[in-house]
């Protein structure tokens, strides 16, 4: 053998070869600058042992103490050191024996020598060892456990090197070796038999693998099914044979520590398979957790899911199943298709996760909420305008309306318009079209590869929203005389200017551009200026009346007006959740609002009849915008009474 600079190997290579494991620090320093007088030159690391190794030493021996490789201790003044390896090897030669024997009984405190160092020994519970060791879990360093049983019977020495799978063997071996001696194997074949009645079929499966198969019987004790009943039999009758005898002699207490370790490998399985089918249970339910509303979940919302009971999932499965299951449903497939579970992310950087089956369904929804938050939004803020007589580009200019659009949603709706964005859409929803997906029937979001403009995705216009806006406003903004006295307080000097060049076109008609300038402001102007207030009311009395007259015809006797519009209502509009069903509605209203507003501008009261509104109703519903509505006979009864609804409420 070469030299060498470790001391431990030194320390190792001494106690060899005096046949002895405990050594005096003197006595090996003594050896130990021998050593390094002679070898100095070819390991320099001994220099330092040279001449007064014990200072050199001390720091060495201090860190083999710290791992239990070797414990110092004091005797007569002296320090000594004990080499504890020697006492771990002749514990694992006993467990070497038991590889080729398994009559070799396992060794137990009372077959150490008297020397031996008890701070080698660490004292544990055999179960919470075990289970720990079957986990995968790491021994102590240079430790032997002392594993004590739950019931009255020697414990087991188990030192480090020895695994788990190799103790579970050994029990399994020693327990069925008892069984194959002829009478045991009878007489508790008769026992199981017994106590299983109707099952002896299964009974002597079990008991001739049991008994010849081992490698069977450790797969049927990982898989802790039918058999698991048993074995807690078997391992049952054993011990309430062998634990009522008084004077057990080492066979009997070996037959029982195996029984002991063999009950607990199969509690940790049993326990193992039903955890491991919590968890599947666990996931199966997380996967239908993705499924439900609101489709998409950030990293605190997934780890609230719980399952059917209120119990919440994460425990059922650790962080580490629920972090696997996200990156694996998150990546894409073998056959490079898009995973099931995909990822987008808001401006704030949160991130969410959806079903890939949801994202279209949830598209729908989101753009259903958002165009009534923005419609709401943008007609407040032009209502504002409005007030102050300003006016903005998009209120007359499509581009800039989608452009004001796309920043309320971006501001308002985050979640919308990250999914709008997300570079995962456009397949999908091509991926729909080409698979005939009908809901799309009803939704358009891209255009030949392009995103649609906002004001179609919302189904909003800059003419609708500045209807809207105006209708909020108070009756005397409608005034052109206190319009104009207001504008000039609030500074709305392009009102002014109209009313200017109203006077300028009288005074000249010379210039043409003029004569069209004042052409339109004479237009504007008479278009605003109201009838006698006397006048107006009259023909709104006279619009009432012919309503009247018409909801007469339409509506049967025995009904009222608001119990049809309800009835037709609920015929044309089938969508079952609410807030849908009350957006698409109000959708239906708006457009019917604003044609009736159009055309009553230009009618008389005496044009009012049952031919007309008809007329008007098959028009409006003839429109692209409700030509998405199947039921058109019911939508087409339901426009006709609305309008009169509304003539009568004006």
């Amino acid at each position: 053998m070469g030299s060498t600079s470790d001391i431990y190997t030194l320390l190792r290579l001494y106690g060899k070869k005096q046949h002895r494991a405990q050594i005096s620090i003197d006595e090996f320093c003594t050896y130990l600058k021998k050593y390094a007088q002679h070898y100095v030159t070819e390991q320099p690391d001994l220099a330092k042992y040279v001449k007064a190794p014990r200072g050199s030493l001390k720091n060495e021996l201090a860190g083999l103490a710290a791992t239990n490789k070797i414990i110092l201790q004091e005797e007569d003044g002296n320090q000594i050191i004990v080499i504890s390896a020697y006492f771990r090897e002749n514990v694992n030669a006993r467990y070497k024996k038991m590889a080729t024997n398994s009559s070799e009984p396992y060794p137990i405190p009372t077959d150490l020598p008297k020397d031996f160092p008890q701070e080698l020994i660490s004292q544990q519970d055999a179960g919470a060892i075990i289970y720990d060791l079957l986990d995968g879990k790491e021994h102590g360093e240079n430790v032997i456990y002392l594993l004590v049983f739950r019931r009255e019977i020697d414990p087991v020495l188990f030192p480090q090197g020895v695994t788990a799978e190799f103790l579970m063997r050994s029990a399994i071996s020693k327990i069925s070796g008892f069984l194959n001696h002829g009478e045991h194997h009878d007489y508790f074949l008769q026992k199981l038999m017994t106590s299983n009645g109707g099952r002896s079929l299964a009974v002597k499966n079990f008991f001739n693998i049991f008994t010849s198969n081992e490698e069977e019987t450790l797969r049927k004790f990982k898989e802790a099914g039918d058999s698991y009943y048993f074995l807690n039999q078997i391992f049952l009758f054993i011990r309430q044979d062998f634990e009522k005898i008084k004077d057990k002699t080492p066979e009997d207490v070996d037959l029982l520590q195996a029984v002991y370790i063999a009950e607990l490998c199969a509690s940790y399985y049993k326990n193992k398979v039903q955890l491991d089918l919590q968890r599947d249970t666990a996931l199966k339910n997380l996967e239908l957790s993705f499924g439900k509303q609101p489709y998409y979940f950030d990293a605190i919302a997934i780890s609230k899911f719980v399952d059917s009971r209120g119990v919440p999932l994460l425990g059922q499965y650790t962080e580490d199943d629920l972090n696997d299951y996200l990156t694996t449903a998150t990546s894409p497939t073998i056959d490079n298709h898009m995973p099931p579970l995909l990822t987008f992310k808001t401006q704030d950087g949160n991130r969410y996760f959806v079903l890939n089956e949801k994202v279209l369904p949830l598209l729908m929804k989101l753009c259903t909420e958002a165009r009534k938050n923005v419609h709401d939004l943008i007609t407040k803020e032009w209502f504002g305008l409005l007030q102050k007589f300003r006016t903005v580009p998009a209120m007359k200019n499509i581009k800039d309306f989608d452009q004001r659009l796309e920043e309320l949603v971006q501001q308002e709706e985050p979640v919308f318009y990250s999914l709008l964005n997300a570079p995962f859409l456009k397949t999908i929803y091509y991926d729909a079209i080409s698979s005939r997906n009908t809901a799309l029937d009803k939704f358009c979001f891209f255009n030949d590869g392009d995103l649609l403009p906002y004001s179609e995705l919302l189904m909003l216009t800059p003419h609708s929203v500045m209807s809207d806006a105006k209708i909020l406003l108070p009756v005397w903004y409608t005034l052109p005389g206190l319009s104009f006295i207001l504008a000039l307080i609030f500074g709305r000097e392009s009102l002014f200017k109209k009313v200017s060049n109203k006077k300028k076109k009288k005074k000249s008609q010379e210039k043409s551009i003029a004569q069209k300038t004042s052409s339109s402001s004479t237009m504007s102007v008479s278009t605003e200026t109201p009838r006698p207030q006397n006048v107006a009311n009259s023909k709104k009395e006279e619009f009432k009346l012919a309503a009247a007259a018409i909801e007469k015809i339409l509506v049967p006797p025995d009904s009222s007006l608001d119990s049809e519009l309800t009835s037709y209502l609920n015929e044309w509009n089938h969508i079952l959740d609410k807030e849908a069903k009350k957006n698409l509605t109000e959708d239906v209203n708006s457009l019917i609002r604003d044609y009736l507003r159009k055309i009553l501008r230009t009618s008389t009261p005496s044009s009012l009849s049952p031919e007309r509104i008809n007329e008007l109703a098959e028009t409006l519903v003839k429109t692209p915008s409700l030509q998405k509505i199947n039921d058109h006979a019911n939508l087409h009864m339901y426009v006709q009474l609305y309008m009169l609804r509304l003539i009568k409420k004006a």
